[in-house]
């Protein structure tokens, strides 16, 4: 078994994981500690090819060489496992596979079980957690009418997102993604955690063209946020939330210039709140 790896400054770790969020290159993804980010790949035979598609995908590893070290089999699921590990955000716990037996959710919570060989679907990124924990501000106000509202995921990567509005209650939930292994993914995960949800094949125009839904969330690169604005402002029903992440915080300005106007010219009125996490940062919008 080869892993291959990049140490990483802070600034490109952080752009780096979002890329890997949407799930295009699934062999990757990011290992912290401390004092140190890689990116890393553990690949059986050659990772070339695999690197070339990748800095092809993110220019931003454009004339960067990894370097590339033999470990064993048992050492491999040992470091691999070192990275996840169970989180909440509010009534959400976020539990990968390996910990489903010795990880006790508490009563009247939710857990989420994750597919253990999926790294970029944990959910452990900024952007994700920011997106769950504007999940649970809107189960908080429609608690008695969950089972009425509609939820569309918009880039599903591995689900998580879906998930969680299932065991938060909602009645209807969509969840597309252009990467098909994205789409098996997300279907494995929702039939494990024994939730029925919607997934397909799509981008943003095709698969939110002629839909209206209560929670919109897409958490995607800024650029793509900003590109299919209108459309993501038209989707939102009255009373229905848009929760846009995958934003840096320098680029908050310019997701804002763009959707708040937006909003003032299609929503009779509206409410606009922001978090921050890291070097993230997330903005809903809620149409009163």
């Amino acid at each position: 078994m080869n892993r291959v790896f990049l140490d990483l400054s802070p600034e490109e770790s952080a752009i780096i994981a979002l890329a890997l969020a949407e799930g295009e290159q699934i062999q990757w993804a990011l290992e912290e500690t401390e004092n140190q980010c890689q990116l890393c790949g553990y690949f059986i035979g050659d990772f070339q090819k695999s690197w070339e598609t990748l800095r092809k995908q993110i220019p931003l590893l454009s004339g960067k060489i990894p370097l590339c070290e033999v470990i064993e089999e048992r050492d491999w699921q040992s470091e691999y496992k070192k990275f996840l590990a169970p989180f909440n955000i509010g009534p959400l716990h976020i539990i990968p596979n390996w910990y489903r037996d010795i990880y006790s959710v508490p009563d009247h919570q939710f857990g989420i079980y994750l597919d253990a060989e999926m790294a970029f679907g944990t959910g452990a990124h900024e952007t994700t957690k920011l997106c769950l924990a504007r999940l649970v501000d809107y189960q908080h106000l429609f608690k008695n009418s969950m089972f009425l509202k509609k939820m569309i995921d918009v880039g599903c990567g591995s689900g998580i997102l879906s998930i969680a509005a299932a065991k938060l209650g909602f009645g209807n939930i969509y969840g597309f993604d252009r990467d098909p292994d994205a789409v098996k993914i997300s279907q494995k995960n929702a039939q494990q955690n024994e939730t029925t949800i919607s997934f397909a094949e799509a981008d943003i125009n095709g698969g939110l063209l002629g839909l209206q839904a209560d929670f919109i969330a897409p958490n995607i690169l800024a650029p793509d946020l900003i590109a299919h604005a209108s459309l993501l402002v038209n989707t939102v029903k009255q009373y229905g939330m848009l929760s846009l992440s995958g934003i840096l915080r320098e680029e908050l300005e310019s997701v804002q210039n763009v959707f708040t106007p937006l909003v003032k010219r299609h929503w009779n009125c509206s409410i606009s709140n922001a978090k921050t996490m890291g070097q993230w940062v997330e903005i809903s919008y809620v149409r009163t």
